[in-house]
Order: structure tokens, then C-alpha cells, then sequence
């Protein structure tokens, strides 16, 4: 089993039943790691930390040293969220310039 369909199906596990997500890999810019991104209405009443912190629980124990090592952090946003934080974010330009969102 690859770890992606690994995570997937604790994530799955992890979410309230029939919850849709998604997982997004981020690489960080720092060697190797990742942050975890899953896209989630899940838990939205609840706050940032605690989100991640559920998430945490339910899929790092059950990941091998070599993936946890691999994962910088774990985020848990919600469709709302994770446009607004896109808004926030510089955009490239064709030329790989940094621009400022409009």
C-alpha cells in the first residue's frame, strides 16, 4: 500500500462519516518536508488547533518513521479557509517572479 492511500484511509477513518476531503501535499521550500494539507468542512465549528490536533492523533501513530520524517507539519482547513489563505498568498508570474494577489 502506498503511503498516500495509506494516509488517505486514516484520514477517512479519522473524519466524521461520509465528510468529503481532500489532501494536498505542500512541499515547504526546507529540504524534504511537507506539510500535510486536508481540505475538509469537517469539524469546522472547531477551532484550527484542535482540527490538527485530531487529525494528528488518528494518523501519526500510524505512519512509519520514514513518512513521519517527511512531514513538517499537519494543516486542517476548511473549503472557506483555504480560499482565503490563496487570496493571501503571492501568485508567479511567468517568469517566476512573486506578485502580489490582487
Amino acid at each position: 500500500m502506498t503511503t498516500t492511500v495509506r494516509i488517505n484511509k486514516l484520514i477517512k477513518a479519522a473524519i466524521p462519516k461520509g465528510t468529503p476531503f481532500k489532501v494536498v501535499w505542500e512541499p515547504t521550500g526546507i529540504g524534504k518536508w511537507r506539510i500535510l494539507r486536508v481540505i475538509t468542512p469537517a469539524w469546522k465549528s472547531l477551532p484550527r488547533f484542535e482540527r490538527i490536533h485530531r487529525l494528528q492523533q488518528a494518523v501519526e501513530p500510524n505512519l512509519s518513521a520514514q513518512v513521519r520524517e517527511k512531514i513538517l507539519r499537519f494543516s486542517v482547513l476548511t473549503p472557506t479557509e483555504l480560499r482565503r489563505l490563496e487570496q493571501m498568498r503571492p501568485s508567479r508570474s511567468a517568469n517566476g517572479d512573486h506578485k502580489a494577489a490582487a
